[in-house]
């Protein structure tokens, strides 16, 4: 959690010491005297900056250290969360410095990320400072909606984010397949069921044959829920939304791997049929659509591109059952929060 840690580390770096300089100086940096917020190509990295500064304020104000001590203290902040000044661009960090130099100096904030940024561009360790949100009139993978897209055009944008979980056990052979998808940069939701007993876990993506290794970084048996990390980076990303926005009989999709189908995802529209579910200690939204064993850890999106639920195992599930379950966002929250904040995408 970005930052819980970066607190933890302001209270340390917040003491006397040596001051460690980084690229830039206050006096190298653009001028901040205008009065309304400017649009930068990178204005994004000013906003992290600003709201980095903003939150270390208060804790280098109990210290009693003056603003001037406190412009080079960024450098050191930024290490703690594993981002070196050095594998920054100049301008990036630029950014970053002035952003950090007016929030601690009290100054309004003189930039703003461009109104067309579809995705957001820093590092997925400083994403829980700025609250990005993608332009109007993108689709929340970022890609450009075209205008009078149908359902079937931003579906299969969708579905480019889906993946097949695949578990592999002590011999080196798959023993079952689940599906997940992309809800960050290389960060991949799935059901804990589905990856519980792996010895090692990899993704596969429809348009590459090819077998990812992921590395399971959290998971849970209520909700039930896993997250795993893949070194990848080219790819689709579906935000997660509310599901205390839906409403009985809303379309929804769900998108996934269906058992001895799964050569590609699979498409099955139904509505939500019950909002007010629980199922093995987790509540779920009731769906009236039909699910193979595959389908657990496929997400279900609304007419918008948001996840509002992810699929689960119900209390009877068995093949092709009236009914299926998927876990509401809502509760599936706090754990993202708690292992995911700030690298993963929403949308509101």
């Amino acid at each position: 959690m970005p930052r819980l840690a970066t607190l933890l580390a302001l209270l340390l770096i917040a003491l006397p010491q040596a001051p460690l300089r980084a690229q830039s100086t206050l006096a190298e940096l653009p001028s901040t005297k205008s009065t309304a917020p400017a649009v930068d190509t990178q204005g994004e990295w000013y906003a992290v900056g600003h709201c980095m500064g903003q939150d270390a304020l208060p804790t280098y104000q109990q210290f009693g250290l003056k603003t001037a001590d406190i412009s080079p203290r960024l450098a050191e902040v930024l290490a703690s969360l594993g981002v070196q000044p050095s594998t920054l661009k100049a301008s990036q960090f630029q950014l970053l410095q002035q952003g950090w130099d007016d929030a601690t100096s009290g100054r309004a904030a003189a930039y703003t990320y461009p109104p067309d940024q579809p995705k957001s561009l820093v590092p997925v360790s400083l994403r829980g400072y700025h609250k990005f949100k993608a332009a109007p009139g993108t689709s929340p993978a970022g890609t450009p909606a075209a205008p009078g897209a149908t359902l079937a055009d931003k579906a299969a944008v969708w579905k480019k984010a889906v993946v097949k979980v695949i578990e592999i056990g002590k011999d080196n052979k798959v023993r079952g397949h689940g599906s997940g998808c992309f809800i960050g940069p290389g960060l991949v939701l799935t059901n804990d069921h589905v990856v519980r007993s792996a010895t090692s876990v990899a993704i596969q993506l429809e348009a590459d044959a090819t077998f990812h290794p992921a590395v399971v970084i959290a998971h849970q048996k209520i909700p039930d829920i896993a997250l795993l990390r893949v070194d990848l980076s080219d790819h689709e990303i579906l935000p997660i939304g509310s599901s205390s926005e839906c409403r009985e009989l809303e379309e929804v999709i769900m998108i996934g791997y269906p058992l001895h189908i799964e050569r590609s995802a699979t498409y099955v529209k139904g509505a939500i049929s019950a909002l007010n579910r629980t199922s093995n200690g987790c509540e779920v939204l009731q769906l009236d659509i039909r699910a193979n064993p595959g389908n657990s850890g496929g997400p279900v999106i609304n007419t918008d591109g948001r996840i509002v639920g992810v699929l689960t195992s119900g209390d009877d599930f068995v093949e092709f059952t009236q009914f299926i379950y998927a876990q509401k966002t809502d509760f599936i929250r706090p754990f993202l929060e708690k292992y995911a904040r700030g690298q993963y995408e929403v949308q509101e």
